[in-house]
């Protein structure tokens, strides 16, 4: 059996450095490929680096969001580095003591660019943009991809059709309203026994000495990291951007 692999890889590789070592063969044309791309991308070309791109890798990528790539250092003397699964890496030394790969695959209008170590970087920040993104522009374009959210107005919820809220985020919440309603309720209990009116939602906690309120105020369920806020006499969920309003305000 090792006879077998033997035989099979050492073809394979020689094929592949003939390839790579020959003039204007495949390696000169990856060289080209890839001090163009990231040079694009470098230069703020966002559409020039896709039109180098595969189109299962361009189809998640809006300009907008390749523009965040506007600026970087290109790294200096890209060199063949072998083949895998994504195609032929090409790698570079970064300025910062790092390295960058691009994967390059044969495709209909040449070769084109399969996957980048920068690109994945940024798309780290994916999930988070989305998120903030489809709350606050529920019928808006999903930032990273630019293609357009599917909203359900009879369930709020939004999907982005690159899967970066998995099944689903909801933006119209029952949960939400029913919190906000019960805190206006006890906002306008405090005020009824006779307390000044608080600067914030956990002023009536303090200023009660924790007869009403909550210590650290409420978040919304839908999304522990917003806490209602008092604007003008109403409780504002900044994750929803709805307000509940007191008796003393309606």
């Amino acid at each position: 059996m090792r006879r077998v692999v033997l035989f099979v890889t050492i073809p394979v590789a020689v094929v592949v450095f003939a390839l790579i070592a020959r003039p204007a063969s495949l390696g000169v044309n990856l060289k080209n490929r890839v001090e163009v791309y990231t040079q694009s991308l470098s230069s703020g070309d966002a559409q020039q680096a896709i039109s180098l791109m595969s189109r299962e890798m361009a189809r998640g990528l809006s300009a907008d969001f390749l523009s965040r790539l506007s600026g970087v250092d290109v790294p200096s003397g890209f060199r063949f580095d072998g083949v895998d699964g994504n195609g032929f890496r090409m790698a570079g030394e970064t300025g910062d003591g790092g390295s960058r790969i691009v994967w390059f695959s044969p495709g209909e209008s040449g070769i084109l660019v399969t996957k980048d170590t920068a690109i994945d970087n940024i798309l780290g920040s994916a999930v988070m943009l989305c998120r903030e993104n489809a709350a606050s522009h529920p019928d808006g374009c999903c930032p990273v991809s630019g293609r357009p959210y599917e909203y359900d107005e009879q369930t709020g919820m939004v999907v982005c059709p690159e899967g970066h809220l998995g099944e689903g985020l909801a933006i119209a919440s029952n949960d939400c309203t029913l919190r906000r309603d019960s805190v206006a309720a006890e906002l306008h209990d405090y005020l009824a026994a006779g307390y000044p009116y608080p600067e914030n939602i956990e002023g009536m906690y303090v200023l009660s000495n924790g007869e009403y309120g909550r210590r650290g105020g409420y978040r919304c369920p839908d999304n522990g990291y917003k806490y209602y806020e008092l604007r003008d006499g109403a409780i504002y969920c900044p994750y929803h951007e709805e307000s509940s309003e007191t008796e003393a305000t309606q």
